[in-house]
């Protein structure tokens, strides 16, 4: 089966979705094309159909659920070895090299690299080419820009390099330097490129601004949260405190109260009374003493016995309220020894 065929049959499988046969069937027509025939349109459309079904394998599949030999990758531990891998096959395996891989093929690649977010891999292929890139291509570049397809394909690997690679990596600095050190550019096309920069990168500009604002605003926001927080704990702690005084404060009352009631009678009396019972016990000190000195001088006449009758009497009945218990006992049986000394004398 010659190569055209081949090219077509991995083309209608590629378009039934059936990748992995045509991925097979690619390899096929790869191995069967002339390795020295970088400019046959048959090549170019060979490697970029080869392209997309990588492409849609990547994107569509997990890396892991890949089968890398399908593509005619031996190993590759991860998705950007993978299409690192896919580049050398490209420019070496198809081309020769990478200074003779046709722009178109470039573009591709890319393009697929944007595709999978390898932004990376995309800028390492892109500056390895323009820089493997003769004297003699650019000048050709140069005195047939817009006119052929060799300077269209430098144009376009040149703008997805300037408007797309480098700005997602906002990276715009290096995308303005190679833009105004270009020598194979035009001006109308380099006053393009550089406008197209600048908008991009006043777009992200503000985007970084607005970011960087909603992120102030966030930040204040949790720091006002946590403030009404730690208020919030200090009035709860300031309450509780106060609670807790008023409960203890409470309980010393209560705790008084109990005491003040269980505290005996005579010793909450008022000081007067106190005075009065010292007065009380000195007035019965005295009517001993008398007595006393009664007794032992003899003094037994029937007037001082009435003086004295008289005198308990009226103490007695007089003064009951006002004479403490002890001093009524004495007075009482003062009185009693009194009356049956009287009735001796009287009989």
């Amino acid at each position: 089966m010659d190569v055209q065929t081949l090219y077509e049959k991995a083309l209608r499988s590629y378009l039934l979705r059936k990748y992995t046969p045509a991925a097979a069937t690619c390899l096929r027509a790869i191995a069967a094309s002339e390795p020295h025939d970088q400019s046959s349109l048959l090549k170019v459309n060979i490697w970029t159909l080869y392209l997309n079904i990588a492409s849609t394998l990547l994107e569509h599949t997990p890396f892991l659920g890949i089968n890398i030999k399908s593509l005619g990758i031996d190993h590759a531990p991860s998705e950007q070895e993978l299409c690192r891998a896919i580049w050398n096959k490209v420019t070496h395996e198809g081309f020769g090299s990478v200074s003779d891989t046709d722009a178109r093929i470039v573009s591709s690649c890319l393009v697929m690299y944007l595709k999978l977010d390898q932004l990376g891999v995309a800028r390492d292929a892109a500056e390895a080419w323009f820089a493997a890139l003769s004297d003699e291509f650019l000048d050709h570049i140069a005195a047939n820009q817009d006119q052929d397809q060799i300077a269209l394909g430098y144009i376009s690997v040149v703008d997805l390099y300037i408007t797309r690679i480098l700005p997602g990596m906002e990276d715009f600095e290096s995308a303005k330097t190679f833009v105004q050190y270009n020598s194979v550019l035009n001006e109308a096309k380099k006053k393009g490129l550089l406008a197209n920069l600048q908008d991009q990168q006043t777009l992200v500009e503000n985007e970084r601004q607005q970011k960087k604002k909603l992120e102030e605003a966030a930040k204040l926001a949790a720091e006002e949260k946590q403030k009404e927080i730690e208020r919030r704990q200090l009035e709860e702690a300031a309450y509780l405190k106060q609670e807790q005084e008023k409960t203890s404060k409470e309980q010393e009352e209560q705790q008084e109260e109990v005491v003040l009631e269980q505290e005996p009678e005579q010793e909450r009396q008022p000081l007067p009374a106190v005075s009065s019972s010292r007065s009380m016990m000195s007035t019965t000190k005295k009517i001993q003493d008398w007595i006393h000195q009664i007794t032992t001088k003899g003094m037994t006449t029937s007037g001082v016995v009435l003086v004295l009758l008289f005198a308990l009497f009226a103490l007695l009945r007089g003064q009951r309220g006002r004479f403490s218990a002890a001093l009524q006992a004495f007075l009482n049986k003062l009185w009693q020894t009194v009356k049956m000394g009287t009735k001796v004398t009287y009989m």
